[in-house]
């Protein structure tokens, strides 16, 4: 599964889980819908993926609720910003 912040606006720190939002911002929130999805398998891979126009907090908090959650193999995946 993937946490992006937000595609339309990648300022607005909205968080999604596959194609999911998120609809709390908070660290807890996050961390319950992480849960719910990984069931009990710390051991999946997970990508963090964020534009180039990406808050650097959101990501932050995504990769620290992961840790807390007990993932260990966690990956950052960059997208290119759009060009004209």
């Amino acid at each position: 599964f993937y946490f992006r912040n937000g595609e339309q606006n990648p300022l607005d720190g909205r968080f999604f889980i596959g194609s999911n939002e998120v609809l709390k911002r908070d660290a807890t929130s996050l961390k319950e819908a992480i849960a719910l999805v990984a069931g009990s398998d710390r051991e999946r891979p997970v990508v963090v993926r964020a534009d180039a126009r990406a808050d650097t907090q959101a990501l932050i908090t995504a990769m620290d609720a992961l840790g807390q959650l007990g993932f260990t193999r966690i990956s950052i995946a960059t997208t290119p910003e759009a060009r004209p």
